[in-house]
């Protein structure tokens, strides 16, 4: 998840962060979608830097610590399945879908 954090979010704050670890176990815990970590984030088609490879890049602390923060705690800050930054986004098939949460540039969706 740390590799997806740093793709996702290397660039937003914390609470960004942590919101995508969010999204992930939420998809885990969502009948939509693969019932484990691994195969959310590697389901096809799902997170850019799976596709274009940016999710083998080194994660850092700050990854880390999100991943850890957001498992330790035990309750979400974000009940989403989706996020975007609309202002690097190609599609925008999620703007239809109720906003839950901005957290620094991306858009967080239900």
């Amino acid at each position: 998840m740390a590799k997806l954090v740093h793709a996702e979010a290397g660039g937003e704050p914390m609470s960004g962060k942590i919101a995508v670890v969010d999204v992930v176990l939420n998809r885990v815990d969502s009948p939509e979608f693969p019932n484990n970590v691994h195969d959310v984030i590697y389901q096809p088609g799902q997170f850019t830097p799976v596709q274009n490879g940016r999710i083998n890049n080194t994660p850092n602390a700050a990854d880390y610590q999100a991943v850890n923060q957001a498992l330790a705690s035990g309750n979400r800050q974000t009940h989403s399945l989706y996020f975007y930054n609309p202002t690097i986004a190609t599609n925008h098939w999620l703007d239809h879908l109720p906003t839950s949460q901005v957290i620094g540039n991306h858009v967080f969706k239900q």
